[in-house]
């Protein structure tokens, strides 16, 4: 048998090696290795931090979005106080009085009642009244006690004309502050430490004749108002959802040649505690305030290297700090740079020691392992992806993911279409350029956020189709790596599923008319049946909504207080016609009647499916907020939007006709709601149907609803 024999590769000639020139190749990879590393990390690294500076960018434009918020809230409350036109007459009515009186009157005047009246409805609704056990308590005009925080009006030569409980004069630095500010503009006092060590602030507007003209020479007052600064403020600097120890918001100001930190800090945590001179080095409170709005690494007040960025609130001389400690930011890509960093080492020297055995071995062999490895690899990844449009392409939604720099990196056929062009021309092109700017943002700040929180994301938004607009629930999912071929390991990313729930947002809508339709059929048939009280339950639920509104109540409960006012008088339909429209005494089987109604509408609706507790709310009505009603419930423990219809019924109960009484004026019925809190009514409801009355044309739509039920 013939045998064709082959030399074995230890019998193959060896090379001649030159030391020198394997040493001199080995210095140039190893030199140019390094660079490519340092590059590599150095590229990784501002990476890393260009993300974070869009996310510190979200998060500041979010914190002082909530500031400004803040400060035009307490700005455009005071504003709509200070234009009161009863307050305009009553202080110029006041500003003569003194002018002519030779001596001070031995009572406050009708006008000083109902400015202090005013004053402390509003200081008590924006968290001016200092914690006092009765913050309504009228307070005399010679019998005051220490200054420190409230409302007051003031008259140009800056004498208090009537206050608040807590600000009954103005003096030393406090009276300078409010003398210095402009006449004719809105002016505000920083924060500063009172005498008794509170931190507060003000503001100052400016009250001009209710026929003259809003310039400063007819100014004939000013309204003054002094807080004390807390959590309602600096709870704001706190972003929800942030996970990070060291993410910290402050409030500072440049005061002199230093920076003032205004917002609790330090040992002790207190406001204004904290200064530092702006000469200090790399102080990222110094570059703040130099460079509001820029991004930075510096330090932090404890020498601490931050990444911190900056905005100006507008209106004052606060600039919102925002920073994080560098290494807890950038820790994971400190970790992975590192780890890349080594493997990238090994994998240099795992080269050059190839390169040495290539002098022997050869390259050949290798490559090819190489090349069958890579085939392989591309195979395995081509497979995933060819998967992925498979499953995708045979659902009804459109669905793409995108990566850490919002760049598509899949999409099926479905986002495709929405996209306006192939799936195959879509993977490369950032979310702005393929859905224009406006509507990418939203998805943007959603998949950022997807990623930081490390969890599934859900939002639902309105968007407009071809064939009008559509309600889509967003559905935004985090990857750690993105199973397309071509990327390196890891890319992470996010999945993103738009589910079209128009249909069901459509139903719910239609379910919502025909409950309102419902219950408007059956307040007319009370109304037919009780002449004397019709349009009662209407009024009832006017007045709760505007109430709750009017409290900053969220919109379910909103819509809870207007449908059980509008139906409380249910029950009356099982009370008989003769004793509704009855004119002469009621006896007391039919007063029990007619009170036992509400209990009536309670076991008629008590099997419907409202959205909020609107049956609860109607059994709870009753309940006084003493404890003292028929369940026994007391304070909190009673259902807001119970309390909210018990001073509604009341108050349209007072002021409207009936068959054996005429209807009671508006004042006298709110004088009669002022004297049973604590006792039958809570405060806060009393208060807001007041300012409902007084200052949101309260007065104006009940003479409508009287008109209503005349005709």
């Amino acid at each position: 048998m013939n045998r064709q024999t082959h030399s074995p590769l230890p019998q193959m000639a060896q090379p001649s090696i030159n030391p020198a020139r394997l040493f001199a190749l080995i210095a140039v990879l190893a030199v140019l290795g390094l660079v490519l590393v340092r590059n590599f990390a150095g590229s990784e690294e501002q990476r890393e931090l260009l993300n974070w500076q869009n996310k510190l960018s979200l998060i500041a434009d979010a914190r002082a979005a909530d500031i400004n918020g803040w400060l035009e809230t307490h700005f455009h409350e005071l504003t709509g106080v200070a234009n009161n036109p009863s307050l305009q007459l009553y202080v110029t009515e006041l500003e003569s009085a003194k002018n002519t009186e030779s001596g001070g009157p031995a009572e406050d005047p009708a006008q000083a009642v109902f400015l202090r009246n005013l004053l402390l409805m509003t200081a008590d609704r924006l968290g001016f009244l200092s914690k006092t056990p009765d913050p309504l308590k009228a307070i005399h005009a010679n019998v005051h006690p220490p200054s420190g925080t409230g409302l007051a009006i003031v008259d140009n030569s800056g004498k208090v004309l009537v206050s608040t409980e807590g600000l009954p004069v103005l003096q030393g630095d406090l009276a300078a502050k409010v003398a210095a500010a402009p006449r004719g503009t809105t002016s505000l006092i920083d924060m500063f430490t009172s005498a008794s060590g509170e931190t507060q602030m003000g503001f100052v507007l400016p009250i001009y004749p209710i026929q003259g003209d809003a310039v400063a020479a007819q100014q004939i007052g000013k309204l003054v108002g002094i807080k004390s600064v807390g959590d309602d403020l600096f709870k704001l600097l706190k972003h929800p959802g942030a996970t990070e120890s060291t993410l910290e918001a402050l409030l500072i100001r440049k005061e002199g040649d230093n920076a003032v930190y205004l917002s609790p800090s330090g040992k002790d945590g207190k406001p204004l505690s904290e200064r530092f001179a702006l000469s200090t080095p790399s102080l990222d409170a110094a570059y703040a305030l130099e460079h509001p709005g820029d991004f930075s690494l510096e330090h932090d007040r404890l020498s601490h290297a931050v990444l911190m960025t900056s905005r100006a609130i507008t209106g004052s001389p606060w600039v919102l700090l925002l920073h994080i400690d560098r290494d807890q930011a950038l820790a994971e890509s400190d970790a992975w740079r590192g780890k890349m960093e080594w493997i990238m080492w090994l994998v240099l020297l795992t080269f050059v020691l190839s390169i040495a055995a290539a002098w022997w071995y050869g390259t050949s062999r290798r490559a090819m392992l190489l090349t069958l490895q890579t085939s392989r690899l591309a195979a395995h990844s081509l497979a995933q992806e060819k998967l992925l449009r498979l499953v995708t392409d045979n659902q009804p939604e459109p669905i793409f993911i995108a990566d850490s720099k919002n760049i598509v990196r899949f999409a099926n056929e479905r986002a495709a279409r929405a996209f306006k062009i192939s799936a195959t021309d879509a993977v490369g092109k950032g979310l702005p350029a393929l859905m224009g700017v406006a509507a990418a943002s939203d998805y943007i700040e959603s998949n950022a956020s997807a990623m930081s929180m490390g969890k599934s994301l859900s939002r639902t938004h309105q968007t407009e189709g071809e064939e009008g607009p559509h309600v889509l629930r967003s559905e935004h999912i985090p990857l750690g790596h993105i199973p397309i071929d071509g990327l390196p390991f890891p890319s992470p990313g996010v999945l993103v599923v738009d589910q079209d729930v128009t249909e069901i947002v459509n139903e719910r809508e239609r379910r919502l008319r025909t409950l309102r339709q419902l219950i408007h059929t059956l307040v007319r048939m009370v109304d037919e049946r009780d002449p004397y009280a019709a349009n009662h339950s209407a009024s009832v639920a006017l007045v709760a909504r505007e109430v709750a509104i009017g409290m900053g109540l969220d919109p379910l409960l909103t819509e809870t207080a207007e449908t059980a006012g509008n139906l409380m008088n249910i029950g009356k339909i099982v009370v008989p016609s003769e004793v509704l429209t009855k004119t002469s005494a009621l006896g007391q089987d039919e007063v029990q009647a007619i009170r036992e109604s509400l209990a009536g509408s309670v076991s008629l609706l008590q099997d419907i499916d409202f959205d909020g507790p609107v049956v609860e709310t109607l059994r709870q009505a009753p309940e006084r907020y003493d404890g003292t009603g028929p369940l026994k419930l007391k304070g909190d423990d009673i259902l807001i939007t119970a309390r909210i219809i018990a001073v509604a019924n009341a108050f349209i109960g007072m002021i409207s006709p009936r068959s054996y009484r005429a209807a009671i004026d508006i004042e006298k019925a709110a004088k009669l709601l002022l004297e049973k809190i604590d006792t039958q009514f809570d405060r806060r409801v009393v208060i807001a149907l007041v300012n409902f009355v007084e200052n949101k044309q309260g007065r104006e739509v009940l003479s409508q609803l009287a008109l209503k039920k005349v005709g």
